[in-house]
């Protein structure tokens, strides 16, 4: 029997691009009003809470700090743009390309760019046509997403996505230095080190997303290496058109008006805190990012994260600042309020050596407990549900099932879902030269021998020797196998409902099985509520002039679940709304 340990494999990060980009408004500091401000999906029962109504209780987080008195220098501008991810920088251009004068804040020494982003899902943009992407229609895509989401987003702000989207894109690269590749599978002409794809394109062979129980739509385009060029190209025009940017920089808290309720400014600190500078400005967009960094507001409005929140601290692994809900927090203080929830942690499983294929899933009790043919977002729901491992180190490790299939895996790969985390081409030894850039990036459903068998857990050559390595009793494992080979042979899945083209028996040696652990949470979902114009509103329903709202700073987009029916829609929503953000903050609008 082989056994590979894999904490985090490469495959394991092939879906980070279109999630993890909602870091993408990477940002600042700061800290808010009222109990009603307050409430969102808040828990019942709240970190250092003795109150059972949270409506009573207001947390520290949202306790406001004082108008800082050392202030050592002032500034003027027209639009103030607070955090320079992907939304910031988007703003800031936009404003800077109308006329407006642009301040920039970030705490980081750059723009925030998230290293594993790149997947923009942005529909119909010139350079999409060029290489002959068609979308589906939209009524399609935006009620898919509708009802993925349970119908709680707003879907004006879907089909703003849809509309525009593209168009933002064409603006987002345009004058950069990049090869355009046709195909997913494509190899690149040229030594540029960045270039444009796009994923899963071709749609596999006989895919129809109208019969799938999670459809995927095709159409996503990737920023290669990652999506850092395409911001620095955003950066440098913004400068161009005369923004200045304070990197380095805590924002605080907005100024407001009192006697208009408008905000005017925002006091911003260095990174010891000690020496502020009052910015003066005629509107401020917040794009500061999620709040799935700060584990107390994180608890307080969304306590189910709580077991995907590995991937959060202040301060990352390399030293870079996560997103903690400063954004969310100055608005507040300012009179925003937080959206109803459900909020959606971005929990994207990519799965194991074979991606987050249909293949048969077992708990950690060795028994089937589910329809497989679903997407790595809604297996990490499912694994929630499941029952720890009494091998305590397995159960340190998160582990909730493992995935099972036989020697037969290559010509099972184009019967499988297509999309975000699936696999569904195998690449022979002699035709790996054919596919040496998508073999050399995140493979995006391509896979060799070489990449399976580096990255199945387990290996073995009797289902026996295979139950007794996952740790899980044998006899339900055969069990198991046999009540799923016997469903598999009918093509009818009477346990779960899985599609029968899906279900391939598990009888032909040697046997695989890949663990899967509890995901980790890329982002937090939930902002700030606002108007379609981008203003949060205050507790009446109103805007609150003078601010704007984008990325995921901003409310209204993701609710309940993140969705993954289209690859990429964080970042290209970042995108578009930080553009529009800009736009209307330099206008007034």
């Amino acid at each position: 029997m082989k056994t590979n340990r894999i904490e985090l494999s490469r495959r394991s990060f092939i879906g980070l691009g279109a999630a993890a980009a909602v870091a993408a408004s990477a940002g600042l500091a700061g800290c808010a009003p009222t109990d009603k401000a307050a409430q969102g999906n808040a828990a019942t029962e709240t970190v250092g809470s003795t109150a059972a109504n949270p409506s009573e209780y207001t947390p520290p987080f949202l306790a406001k700090p004082e108008v800082p008195a050392n202030i050592v220098e002032e500034k003027d501008c027209d639009v103030l743009v607070l955090g320079l991810g992907l939304a910031g920088i988007a703003a800031s251009r936009a404003a800077a390309e109308a006329g407006a004068r642009v301040i920039g804040v970030e705490r980081q020494d750059d723009i925030g760019v998230v290293g594993m982003a790149g997947a923009f899902g942005v529909v119909n943009s010139e350079i999409q046509k060029s290489i002959g992407i068609e979308w589906a229609p939209k009524a399609d895509i935006v009620n898919q997403l509708m009802k993925d989401m349970c119908y709680r987003p707003n879907p004006d702000f879907l089909n703003y996505w849809y509309d525009h989207s593209g168009e933002a894109f064409d603006w987002f690269v345009e004058g950069a230095d990049y090869e355009l590749v046709a195909k997913t599978a494509d190899n690149k002409t040229t030594d540029n080190p960045n270039f444009l794809r796009p994923i899963f394109w071709p749609p596999l062979e006989g895919y129809d997303y109208k019969t799938e129980f999670y459809p995927f739509f095709h159409g996503t385009i990737n920023l290669n290496p990652n999506m850092q060029w395409g911001c620095e190209n955003c950066r440098d025009k913004a400068l161009a058109a005369g923004a200045e940017f304070l990197f380095g920089t805590f924002a605080e808290q907005l100024i407001v008006d009192e006697s208009t309720g408008a905000v005017t400014g925002a006091y911003v600190h260095d990174a010891k805190g000690e020496a502020y500078t009052r910015i003066n400005a005629k509107a401020v967009c917040l794009c500061t990012g999620d709040m799935g960094g700060n584990k107390e507001m994180r608890h307080y409005y969304a306590p189910q994260a709580d077991e995907f929140a590995s991937f959060y601290s202040e301060v990352d692994v390399n030293g870079d600042f996560c997103n903690t809900g400063d954004g969310q927090r100055m608005g507040i203080w300012a009179g925003a309020h937080m959206e109803l929830g459900p909020y959606a942690p971005m929990t994207h499983h990519m799965g194991g050596a074979l991606g987050v294929d249909a293949f048969l899933q077992l708990n950690m009790e060795g028994n089937r407990f589910m329809n497989e043919d679903i997407p790595g977002q809604n297996i990490a729901d499912q694994l929630s549900r499941q029952p720890v491992s009494p091998d305590p180190e397995l159960a340190a490790l998160g582990t909730k099932s493992w995935q099972v299939f036989d020697a037969n895996w290559k010509t099972q790969l184009a019967a499988q879902g297509t999309g975000h985390g699936f696999v569904n081409y195998y690449i022979s030894d002699d035709e790996k030269d054919q596919y040496k850039t998508v073999l050399e990036g995140f493979a995006l459903g391509y896979t060799t021998d070489e990449m399976v068998e580096s990255a199945v857990t387990l290996k073995a050559d009797t289902i026996e020797e295979l139950a007794e390595g996952m740790g899980l009793p044998v006899e339900n494992v055969k069990a198991s196998i046999e009540r799923y080979n016997e469903l598999a042979a009918k093509g009818v899945d009477e346990d779960y409902g899985k599609i029968g083209s899906r279900m391939f028996p598990v009888d032909t040696p040697p046997f695989y099985a890949c663990r899967f652990d509890s995901a980790g949470m890329l982002v937090l979902m939930g902002g700030l509520e606002c108007d379609t114009d981008l203003h949060p509103l205050d507790e009446n329903g109103d805007p609150i002039k003078g601010l704007y709202v984008a990325g995921n700073t901003q409310g209204g987009r993701y609710l309940v679940e993140y969705p993954v029916t289209v690859g990429g829609h964080s970042l290209a929503c970042a995108l578009t709304f930080g553009k529009l953000a800009g736009e209307n903050a330099a206008a007034g609008i």
